[in-house]
């Protein structure tokens, strides 16, 4: 018993005492959370989870993540047909719908400094459980100012979601494995957006069951984040944002400047998802309605295009981690740009339907790519701003997407949309290229 207690009393001063280090200094001048770390176990260090532990941990996010994205996908419709059969005019459904990104832009740049304060769990927790508050709000209150405010808090929400689970990808993946291990983030997201649309046909839209179901899921979520054991630690100190100033504005904002500095393609890369992914989403409908497709014929195309866009994410991404990741930026808006001229000049038929699918297909595969690029160049403490500030960017091109689509379609008829997506591919290829030329390969075989 005595020589119980010497060895407890032994091993106390060792893993209980804050060491004052380097890193912690910086962070602390920095204005960022000041806490100095508690030593870790010596058998696992704290910048390497125990062995075997962090592809469990991160497969049991993912789980969690599948179960909230399948919630979300089907509020997203939901939310259109409840305002559709209360007769709500297509200028409120607009701004209903607008306020999501709204606070998704907002979220991005706020976001994240809950996430370095409270870290990846108990950030995922807290935004996941305000989300199910908002569902059951949408069937408690029927007000269209109401429902701005949720879909406002409901994208600040989803943003820090997503960048607690993209920030915890890239800090658990090499850059040998990294856009493979992001290619299972987005086949997660492309079957859960794909699995909510199929669970509207459970209950009527009017009624409260649904909203009831996407709370439900929601909380679901939580549970095996919950159980999923730590996240990675970035093996670098968090760097001070170079503007040198403390305020959240500013730190949320860093993430957006080390982009531009370390890997400049990145923020052309996410800029063109989100306008290419937006304008898909919402003006493809549109497209095939003025070419003469019957509804039945839409939906169809629009549910097989969700299935045609999950196919080629593995091995785009096995083939991006092989290889220079720009020069697969270069291959997907070079075959993107032939697709949209195709489908520019082609009056309909069958062909259009196969273009369309080959299309969404690689553009889809995008974001991964450029995320994937842009964490291969950054310094390690820098994920969790760097991953809300790619969301910021592509949720600046989101938001933009359908305006400027609409608009060509407003000067050039229905094919309009693909003269807008073949200057954004057009372009971003341009570039990918100059940056080929102008720097050497960036993720050689690791």
């Amino acid at each position: 018993m005595c020589c119980t207690r010497n060895r407890i009393l032994a091993w106390l001063p060792t893993h209980t005492m804050k060491p004052v280090n380097e890193s912690w200094i910086r962070d602390a001048a920095a204005g960022l959370p000041s806490t100095p770390p508690i030593a870790a176990h010596p058998a696992y260090p704290a910048s390497t989870p125990a062995p075997g532990s962090s592809l469990r941990a991160t497969a049991i996010l993912l789980l969690g993540y599948a179960i909230l994205i399948t919630g979300n996908g089907l509020l997203g419709t939901l939310i259109s047909l409840r305002l559709i059969q209360q007769q709500t005019p297509s200028l409120v459904v607009g701004v209903v719908q607008s306020a999501y990104y709204i606070g998704f832009m907002v979220g991005a740049l706020w976001g994240g400094g809950l996430i370095g304060r409270v870290g990846h769990h108990r950030a995922f927790v807290t935004f996941a459980a305000v989300s199910a508050c908002c569902a059951l709000g949408y069937a408690t209150w029927s007000s269209a100012t109401t429902w701005t405010a949720l879909r406002f808090v409901m994208g600040f929400c989803l943003v820090g979601i997503f960048t607690v689970v993209e920030s915890w990808l890239h800090q658990s993946a090499s850059n040998a494995q990294r856009g493979r291990v992001f290619s299972a983030y987005m086949i997660t997201n492309y079957l859960g957006v794909g699995t909510g649309q199929f669970l509207i046909s459970l209950a009527d839209p009017a009624g409260f069951a649904l909203f009831s179901l996407v709370s439900a899921l929601f909380s679901a979520s939580l549970i095996p984040v919950v159980l999923a054991g730590n996240a990675p630690v970035a093996t670098a100190p968090v760097e001070a944002p170079e503007s040198g100033g403390g305020s959240r504005l500013e730190r949320g904002l860093s993430g957006l400047s080390t982009v531009y500095k370390w890997a400049p393609l990145g923020v052309y890369g996410c800029l063109a998802a989100g306008l290419l992914n937006s304008g898909f989403y919402t003006m493809q409908p549109v497209f095939m309605r003025r070419l003469g497709y019957s509804v039945t014929d839409v939906s169809h195309f629009m549910g097989f295009a969700l299935l045609a866009a999950l196919l080629p994410q593995w091995p785009v991404a096995r083939l991006a981690d092989l290889f220079d990741r720009r020069i697969i930026i270069v291959t997907i808006t070079a075959l993107a740009a032939v697709c949209s001229l195709l489908l520019f000049v082609l009056p309909g038929g069958t062909l259009v339907e196969v273009l369309g699918y080959v299309y969404v297909s690689v553009v889809f595969s995008l974001y991964g790519v450029v995320t994937s690029h842009v964490n291969d160049c950054i310094p390690a403490g820098q994920r969790i701003a760097v991953s809300a500030g790619l969301l910021l960017i592509f949720s600046l091109g989101a938001s933009a997407g359908p305006t400027l689509a609409s608009a060509l379609m407003g000067l050039a008829g229905p094919g309009g949309l693909y003269l807008f997506t073949l200057l954004v591919t057009g372009t971003l290829a341009g570039l990918a290229l100059s940056s080929l030329r102008a720097t050497p390969r960036v993720n050689a075989a690791r």
